[in-house]
């Protein structure tokens, strides 16, 4: 695989307020300084062009530090629609990238064995 395959790009929209200022211009500037981002540019007034790597960040951490940060995202059906795609296409890429699993063949591995008795007793009690 290339290394662009864990790279991702998005749009994200912002939600728009009375206030005219340049809101994407501010959360790029931001987002600018996360680790994992490769590009944070404002597409117009209220929404970012977002390139990142799936190795380091993921959507749902960048819309929980935008929403943190008082940029809220747009929450409009076709926003939530394009938000719920993107995590959708995000965790697939993840999981066929073999991205985080690690921690969880640790869980797996520290599951006990339940102690069981054997089929024929089993029946044979029944009986």
């Amino acid at each position: 695989m290339e290394d662009t395959d864990h790279y991702r790009c998005r749009l994200i929209i912002l939600r728009q307020s009375a206030d005219k200022s340049k809101q994407a211009e501010a959360a790029c500037d931001v987002l600018a300084e996360v680790e994992g981002i490769l590009l944070a540019a404002a597409f117009d007034s209220c929404s970012i062009h977002l390139i990142y790597s799936l190795d380091q960040i993921s959507l749902d951490l960048v819309s929980d530090l935008l929403n943190e940060l008082g940029f809220e995202l747009d929450n409009s059906i076709l926003g939530s629609v394009r938000t719920t795609i993107y995590q959708f296409l995000d965790d697939n890429a993840r999981d066929n990238l073999h991205l985080g699993t690690d921690s969880l063949e640790e869980e797996i591995d520290e599951v006990p064995d339940i102690p069981h008795q054997s089929s024929d007793k089993y029946w044979k009690d029944y009986h």
